[in-house]
Order: structure tokens, then sequence, then C-alpha cells
């Protein structure tokens, strides 16, 4: 299956892009890029059982499967003690 289009719309931020780097704990982390509908672009660091459950959520088997997704697919990833982000 191709990937969605890697553009930005009033919905917000996509995921333009994901890169293996260095946590601050010494394990290895997704840096993730996000392109927002003006153009600017951001960058944010994933751990990784955040991405684990991320991917699950999203029905996804890769990293590279979440470019040109919204960036609200990592939400599902997050873990907040006692709120249900579903």
């Amino acid at each position: 299956m191709k990937p969605p289009a890697i553009t930005a719309d009033s919905a917000g931020p996509v995921i333009g892009s994901c890169q293996l780097g260095p946590g601050h704990d010494g394990r290895a982390e997704i840096v993730v890029e996000l392109v927002f509908p003006n153009g600017a672009r951001s960058q944010l660091s994933v751990g990784e059982a955040a991405l684990g459950r991320a991917l699950d959520a999203a029905g996804l088997s890769s990293a590279a499967e979440l470019s040109g997704r919204p960036w609200t697919v990592l939400v599902a990833g997050l873990d907040f003690a006692g709120v249900d982000v579903k």
C-alpha cells in the first residue's frame, strides 16, 4: 500500500519523516519530523515503548509507515497515568 502524501492541511501537522536517534537515557528513540500547514517543521523524540503502542494502535508494522499520517497517530503511544487518550 502506498503511504499517504506528505502534505499538511488545516487539520494540523503531519509526520514528514522518522529517523533513529539517541535518547536521554542512552536508549534509541525515533526522531519524528512534523510538517505544519504553513510549511514550518519541528522535531520530537518518541521513545521505543511509546512508538510500539502508537504503531499497534494504528495497525502499522514499522515507523516508515508513519510518513504522511497526522501527528495525532502518535498520541495513542503516550502513557498518561489515569488518563484515557483514545
